[in-house]
């Protein structure tokens, strides 16, 4: 019981002597909430926007990372290695902005786009981070455009493996936004979303606000899971509330 909330409102109600009723009657809610694993799958491929993109990416990043030591909540990175078919880990996962500015200080653009392959990655990333950190929400978040070039195994489709892994990702219960860097006309950002039973968001709609508020809706399994991409308006969630 919170007895000083409980006497407030006893002495709100007025009368004397002061007297406990059962409407007076208050208990503590602690406010808690999990902390989030948010790994970021950066197409870095070369493109019109590229070098724009990487820069909003890393600024949500940046701004994520401010306010992530006392929550307890981490951030990594997968991008395309520059010159190969292949992705490759430019952050592991870290709660310390020192850390982020240094390791993503520089990211070259590629020149070949291994989506599935830094979907792959990602995934492993969570799954080693949630076998140390179980409560964690795992999260994926892919700034692309879809139109992925390098396919997992030689001679299959690169757009079906890119899907492919979106599947692994739901079937992980790991939760993904898929942020669209194009018009929605090509690649296979909207498959992969509709794959992972994840969500599908403009990419000038990416900000950490967004991210944390979508975190819980996109997680597969117990929480919320919507069965159609976002392009608007995003429901509002409020944090996790126990009763010890």
């Amino acid at each position: 019981m919170a007895f000083d909330a409980t006497l407030r409102a006893a002495a709100v109600r007025g009368g004397a002597p002061l007297r406990i009723e059962a409407a007076d009657l208050r208990r503590k809610v602690r406010e808690h909430r999990s902390p989030f694993a948010i790994c970021f799958v950066l197409d870095n491929s070369w493109s019109v926007h590229a070098e724009r993109m990487v820069e909003k990416a890393k600024g949500v990043v940046f701004r994520l990372l401010e306010d992530a030591t006392g929550r307890g909540d981490k951030v990594a990175l997968v991008a395309f290695r520059g010159g190969l078919p292949e992705a490759t880990v430019a952050l592991p996962f870290t709660s310390s902005l020192a850390t982020a500015t240094r390791r993503l200080r520089r990211i070259p653009l590629a020149g070949q786009t291994p989506l599935a392959d830094a979907l792959r990655r990602a995934r492993i990333l969570l799954r080693q981070e949630l076998s140390k950190h179980p409560n964690a929400v795992p999260l994926v978040v892919c700034v692309t455009d879809g139109e992925a070039t390098i396919p997992l195994r030689p001679g299959s489709d690169p757009s079906a493996d890119a899907v492919s892994e979106g599947q692994s990702l739901g079937r992980a219960r790991i939760g993904l936004v898929v942020a669209d860097t194009s018009d929605g006309a090509k690649g296979c950002a909207a498959g992969l979303a509709r794959a992972a039973g994840g969500i599908r968001i403009p990419v000038t709609d990416l900000a950490p606000e967004l991210l944390l508020e979508l975190a819980e809706i996109a997680s597969p399994g117990p929480r919320r899971r919507p069965n159609t991409s976002l392009t608007g308006t995003v429901p509002r969630t409020r944090p996790g509330r126990t009763r010890p």
